[in-house]
């Protein structure tokens, strides 16, 4: 299985970003993709409880239309849905593969928790998009994010600049905590020159690693496809208080939750 080099680990610290090529293979990216196909269907239903639709609980199912919709039409303004690995087995596979720790090791360790298990959808036509901003998470519970923290991003389809890629700021996580409201216009832009930021165009089945203090964010999806990815934060155990274990000395362990999430499986 894949790890980072030396020379990776030191670009990593450098720049506060890295693109590890071809770490899961079209069989996994298939089975995400049911996964997927789930999740839209799931969009679709006129049943779903405000605590999931208000994200009161682990699950939340984040739909972004202009104007209030639900059933089908809504599917279109699918944005993101945190925790999917509570709804469907795919999510959970690929969530603790042992991929991750190995990757992984040389930057966190192979004992690790997770802050942020989520999938985001560009649709044609939604005009969805992630504004300027940085990952940051609740401090004191997390202990030198920027050595202990690393985001990661499977694509699960192909990205580039006309479906909505992911862009980030090379070295923008040495400025540490920008303190700007997350998607706040314009407040990222007051320390940042944003007009250096790189697409991070990917091909299904690469990972982006970033930093929580490296800033990114992403346009529109101007094509007739949808763009999506799969997201998954995770930190060295011993440096944080929250989150969910997903490795303990990189053995998997199971996702849990204090809430009822059947109804939401597939039957």
């Amino acid at each position: 299985m894949q790890t980072l080099s030396k020379r990776d680990v030191d670009s990593f610290r450098l720049q506060g970003y890295h693109i590890a090529r071809g770490i899961f293979g079209p069989d996994e990216i298939a089975r995400l993709r049911t996964g997927f196909a789930h999740i839209q269907e799931l969009a679709a239903r006129t049943d779903l409880c405000e605590e999931v639709l208000k994200g009161h609980g682990d699950v939340h199912v984040h739909l972004q239309p202009p104007e209030p919709l639900s059933g089908p039409a809504a599917v279109q303004y699918l944005r993101k849905v945190q925790w999917p690995s509570l709804i469907h087995p795919a999510f959970e596979e690929i969530r603790t593969n042992a991929k991750f720790p190995a990757l992984l090791e040389p930057l966190i360790g192979t004992s690790l928790k997770q802050y942020i298990n989520q999938i985001n959808f560009k649709m044609p036509g939604s005009d969805i998009a992630f504004p300027w901003h940085q990952d940051i998470r609740p401090t004191p519970a997390f202990t030198d994010q920027s050595q202990h923290y690393v985001q990661t991003i499977i694509a699960v389809d192909e990205a580039n600049t006309d479906n909505g890629c992911l862009h980030l700021v090379p070295g923008s996580h040495k400025l540490g905590d920008l303190k700007a409201k997350r998607y706040a216009a314009g407040q990222i832009e007051e320390h940042v020159d944003i007009s250096t930021a790189v697409a991070c165009e990917a091909a299904p089945g690469d990972v982006i690693l970033f930093t929580s203090f490296t800033v990114h964010g992403s346009v529109p999806n101007t094509t007739d496809q949808p763009r999506r990815s799969y997201i998954n934060g995770f930190v060295r155990a011993d440096a944080c208080t929250i989150g969910k274990w997903a490795f303990l000395d990189g053995k998997p362990v199971p996702v849990t939750s204090d809430h009822d999430y059947h109804a939401l499986r597939p039957t």
